[in-house]
């Protein structure tokens, strides 16, 4: 073996052991994979199932090297580390992205399941526009129909949130200021604690997940009607989905799908949610008849004239593929 070849064969050898490089069958991938969520919490509960039924399929073009959640990559980073091709495979909301793909968490507002998305040709619009800024393609849809609630300590009576504090994220941050309320961005770890001290008076969150956190610790009340939807995406390195074999594109498709299908299960972990949040002196404060009209309207058309204002080109086409008729 001469020098060249032998240097080749080492580095190559060394790569392998650190994992940068893959050796499977001719066949076969294996995609690296990391996820925005921890771990057995209310978020990531079908994506972990998708990774079992890969993994439990013997016959799968498509091998699942998951390196773990935010204890392995901060979820912040996520984005642009699958849109970079640090990693092939992220399970990750778009609202942890925005910087990548102005106005991605449209996503959140949108009027169409993911079945109804991929039937009228609207998810192949997301995709060409996620593959044109981010250099991802949008595999999956999930967490559809867990919806958003706005939780607090202090009752109200009506749409209004004056003289109140609330933790937000981006994504409800226009319509906390809409209903007169101060938003404060924090983490999610930080949120215990100004709950506790009472430096928030409330905070917006899914009806799925305040237990895992502990926030039902330091919450009273929640309003109803939900709002929005949950989104968080399966997004693959164009360069990677690239590269696969059409039936591993086909396999991992036929999978998305099917994990899309686990959006249905959210009605009765929903119903479960609330029982819980009930048992645990949770109140409800339901807006009824122009009420609720005025707080679902609020909660839409503030959101999208906050991303018209800042992202008008992005906006405009999210919101045509998003919720026109």
């Amino acid at each position: 073996m001469n020098d060249k070849l032998r240097w080749t064969t080492t580095i190559g050898a060394a790569l392998v052991s650190l994992g940068l490089v893959t050796q499977a069958a001719a066949d076969t991938v294996t995609l690296r994979t990391v996820s925005s969520f921890n771990p057995g919490t209310a978020i990531p509960h079908t994506f972990e199932k998708f990774l079992e039924e890969i993994k439990n399929d013997a016959d799968a073009p498509v091998q699942i090297n998951f390196i773990g959640g935010p204890e392995a990559m901060p979820p912040f980073q996520v984005g642009n580390a699958v849109s970079n091709g640090v990693v092939d495979m992220a399970f990750v909301t778009s609202a942890f992205y925005t910087s990548s793909l102005p106005a991605a968490h449209a996503l959140n507002l949108t009027r169409f399941s993911p079945e109804e998305l991929r039937e009228t040709g609207r998810f192949e619009q997301l995709q060409e526009m996620w593959r044109e800024q981010m250099n991802v393609h949008y595999l999956a849809y999930t967490n559809y129909g867990n919806r958003y609630h706005l939780y607090l300590n202090e009752p109200i009576d009506g749409p209004e949130l004056n003289g109140l504090r609330m933790r937000i994220t981006p994504v409800y941050r226009a319509f906390v200021e809409a209903m007169g309320g101060e938003a404060a961005q924090t983490p999610p770890g930080e949120v215990y604690t100004a709950l506790e001290r009472g430096i928030v008076d409330g905070y917006g969150w899914p009806i799925q997940g305040i237990f895992d956190l502990g926030w039902n610790e330091h919450t009273r009340y929640r309003v109803d009607p939900g709002f929005y939807h949950v989104e968080v995406g399966v997004l693959v390195n164009q360069n990677t989905w690239d590269n696969l074999t059409d039936e591993q594109r086909d396999y991992l498709t036929e999978k998305a799908i099917w994990l899309e299908e686990l959006n249905g299960l959210n009605d009765e972990i929903n119903a479960e949610e609330e029982r819980r949040q009930a048992e645990a002196g949770i109140e409800v404060i339901e807006f009824e008849g122009e009420d609720r009209e005025r707080f679902l309207e609020m909660a839409y058309e503030a959101q999208w004239e906050r991303l018209a204002q800042e992202h008008a080109e992005n906006t405009e086409r999210l919101r045509e593929i998003l919720d026109s008729e």
